[in-house]
């Protein structure tokens, strides 16, 4: 395989090399999706099963994978029957993604109701400072935090992190100004890193919510609550409500989120396997292994009730410690060549009739990657395209827009939401901007000035607590 990935490199017997290169890799990419296939499948039915309770979209879409492990991944099935697995399983995997983009939206919904919630707290509690406090010295112990480190990255990051909590006191139109200024900076970048940055800023400051969005009913029940809350008048029993509700929230959150990531993870490895399916063959004793455990899972899984699984199964697992990290040195060894064939050689694939296999090939690399959730047609439409392709347009034009619409949706979430939630979405969005200071003169005078100008005593009592907190790594 060196030799021949020598040869591919000068464009040496392309035609009678690239089809053993692309089978090679195909072979790594099955064993390799087959291995964390296996292990994932298994976490999986344990995690159903420690869970206890059902889910019917969960349920549904366990049904789906393993009808399409059992009548399609096991036999190895026909071409035929693999294109209706990879519609299927491609339908699976967009519906996870949904559902995924739910529930990170309500994770930043109610992240600012907590920054919200953290300000109401010491309404109801003793708010007197300690006798020596004094903004001076609190502001030091800040410029001390964020300067105890020199690299620039850690330094930038702690001034994000306390932008987004120390008391916010500015007026709109200077903080307009500095999401203007943060903006320019993307104006040296190229048009999908400007979506990427102004996309993350909608979404985490709730400009934009999914279609998805009522289809945890708990949790928009929850939003609603905290949406129409008078955070003036707050009293202590409803702040306790929304402490419970909010709490309750972040746990259903954080428990679904990881079942559906562990989900997307098992459909990527299924997609991957269908995609190598017409290249391989099943006789590594690594696959062999694989399929005998997934037969095994599955079996549990289409038996209705969850169970303890056979020691079978655990035997097998034991027999796989060590192959992903082998698999993964293997690919990581020869993948690159990858990128060479779509650069520079797709004529002679497409002389040789191997587009689909070389794209089935640049398809499975994403969904083996880290990246859960990409956008696969994204990936299809990278792999088409030729450097010629590129789109010309003006990029500081774009980012004038973008800044314009970001401006306008600003401005009518701010007239239709509480000052202390605009607040905490001005705070985020300020900690998500390039930083915005010159010097550590700009930087102290920022904090000494938010601190000193809180007079809201309990807000001030609570950002005080919560800084300490990130200082002390409590």
């Amino acid at each position: 395989m060196n030799k021949i990935l020598k040869e591919i490199s000068k464009g040496m017997n392309l035609e009678k090399n690239l089809p053993v290169y692309g089978k090679y890799l195909a072979d790594l990419y099955n064993g390799s999706a087959a291995v964390e296939l296996a292990l994932d499948y298994y976490t999986y039915y344990e995690m159903l099963e420690d869970r206890g309770k059902k889910d019917e979209n969960l349920q549904r879409y366990a049904e789906v994978i393993s009808e399409i492990i059992e009548n399609v991944i096991i036999p190895k099935q026909t071409e035929t029957e693999r294109n209706k697995a990879i519609t299927e399983i491609e339908g699976v995997r967009n519906e996870i993604y949904q559902k995924v983009d739910g529930l990170a939206a309500y994770a930043d919904i109610f992240s600012r109701y907590e920054y919200v919630s953290n300000r109401c707290e010491y309404l109801f509690k003793d708010t007197d400072l300690d006798s020596n406090y004094s903004d001076e010295d609190f502001t030091r112990q800040i410029m001390q935090y964020i300067f105890s480190d020199e690299d620039n990255t850690v330094i930038n990051g702690k001034i994000s992190e306390i932008v987004a909590e120390i008391p916010l006191r500015m007026t709109k139109s200077k903080f307009f100004q500095l999401l203007s200024e943060g903006l320019t900076v993307y104006k040296q970048t190229d048009r999908q890193t400007v979506d990427d940055f102004v996309y993350v800023l909608k979404s985490s400051s709730m400009l934009i919510l999914p279609e998805q969005i009522e289809d945890f009913q708990d949790l928009y029940e929850i939003y609603l609550y905290a949406k129409n809350m008078n955070y003036d008048t707050i009293t202590e029993s409803q702040f306790c409500e929304l402490e419970k509700k909010l709490k309750y929230a972040a746990d259903f959150i954080d428990e679904e989120t990881g079942l559906y990531m562990m989900l997307q993870g098992i459909v990527n490895k299924i997609y991957a396997m269908l995609n190598c399916m017409p290249y391989v063959s099943y006789e590594q004793e690594n696959v062999a292994c694989c399929i005998r455990i997934l037969r095994e899972v599955n079996e549990a899984f289409q038996g209705g009730e969850y169970k303890t699984l056979s020691d079978n199964i655990t035997a097998s697992l034991g027999a796989l410690e060590g192959i992903p990290e082998g698999l993964y040195s293997k690919i990581s060894s020869v993948e690159y060549v990858l990128d060479t064939v779509k650069e520079q050689y797709m004529e002679t694939v497409s002389g040789i009739k191997a587009e689909e296999f070389f794209r089935e090939l640049y398809l499975t690399r994403y969904l083996l990657s880290d990246s859960l959730f990409i956008d696969l047609s994204a990936v299809r439409e990278s792999f088409e395209q030729t450097d010629g392709e590129s789109e010309s347009f003006d990029i500081r034009l774009y980012v004038e827009q973008k800044r314009e619409e970001l401006v306008g949706e600003l401005t009518r979430f701010f007239s239709e939401n509480q000052k202390i939630v605009n607040r905490s979405v001005m705070a985020l969005i300020l900690s998500r901007l390039p930083v915005f200071f010159n010097n550590i003169t700009e930087i102290q005078d920022y904090v000494y000035y938010s601190v000193s100008n809180c007079t809201n005593k309990a807000e001030k009592a609570a950002v005080i607590e919560i800084i300490k907190c990130i200082i002390n790594e409590i």
